[in-house]
């Protein structure tokens, strides 16, 4: 799998990841483009898959936020054409390893993302829990999944 690098994203790499959650969350799952860039993007470290057969172009991202009381995780993606090779689950591998030796990071003990319902599944193979009642985000149902950190 040389053929794939997930890594912290370069302020490059951050535009292409933009590039890609537009092209899905915007495009295919229609949801409305001016939710997706907000000011949460400034302040979130965000993990890149890059494609090195595509001139590392950016193939899947997610953001990191630090909330009070846990490591959120959002905008998770990978595109369609790459989806089913095992690259989801990469990403949040790493990203959980990424969270555990972070300085900003380490003092968390719980990562929380939202997941539409229909992704449920992929989260749960990723060990996350649900916990709450399902809720709606922007049209689509959503339930927060929850995850205990491992630090090193």
């Amino acid at each position: 799998m040389h053929r794939f690098s997930i890594h912290e994203a370069s302020a490059a790499e951050v535009q292409g990841a933009l590039s890609v959650r537009i092209r899905v969350f915007v495009e295919i799952q229609k949801f409305p483009l001016d939710e997706e860039k907000d000011q949460h993007d400034e302040d979130a470290v965000h993990v890149v898959i890059t494609d090195r057969e595509r001139g590392n172009a950016v193939i899947g991202t997610l953001r990191i936020l630090r909330t009070a009381d846990a490591v959120k995780l959002g905008r998770i993606v990978v595109l369609p054409e790459y989806q089913g090779l095992g690259l989801g689950r990469r990403l949040m591998e790493f990203t959980e390893q990424l969270i555990a030796q972070h300085p900003e990071l380490q003092h968390c003990r719980t990562i929380k993302l939202g997941s539409q319902c229909d992704k449920r599944g992929f989260y749960e193979k990723c060990g996350y829990l649900p916990r709450g009642e399902v809720y709606d985000e922007l049209g689509c149902p959503h339930i927060w999944m929850f995850k205990q950190v491992r630090h090193a």
